[in-house]
């Protein structure tokens, strides 16, 4: 059973910037990875988008540092869903449409997984921002 709690957030200034920054690394990341592998040279599996990540992309654009590695590497996770939706529908021949590029404040949204990223005291939900 999957659960899900929605919550309001009220951000600092601070943690506002964070967040814009997490949610445009994340989708340039996708969209970075999306137009390397729609090449037709280039076959698609999360192995080879992770050393794509790694020895290119992370290199390349050095401001993705200013958030949390796991951030970016979420948009390999998300990318792997939607090529296997992809394959599957292709597989049983369904209606299939290839992964689409991420536009910008159209559903932005990111994983912090890492527990010495945020906490939550009592009814707070506190985000540390410093790397």
């Amino acid at each position: 059973m999957l659960l899900a709690h929605k919550i309001e957030l009220r951000p600092t200034p601070e943690q506002a910037v964070y967040l814009d920054k997490a949610c445009g690394s994340k989708r340039h990341c996708f969209n970075q990875l999306l137009a390397h592998f729609s090449r037709p040279e280039n076959k698609w599996s999360k192995t080879a988008a992770y050393q794509y990540y790694i020895n290119i992309i992370r290199k390349k654009f050095q401001w993705y540092s200013e958030v949390s590695s796991r951030v970016t590497r979420n948009a390999i996770d998300d990318l792997d869903n939607a090529f296997s939706h992809f394959f599957r529908r292709i597989k049983l021949k369904q209606k299939c449409g290839f992964p689409r590029f991420k536009k910008k404040d159209i559903n932005d949204s990111f994983a912090l997984r890492e527990l010495a990223k945020f906490d939550v005291v009592g009814r707070e939900l506190r985000l540390i921002t410093n790397p």
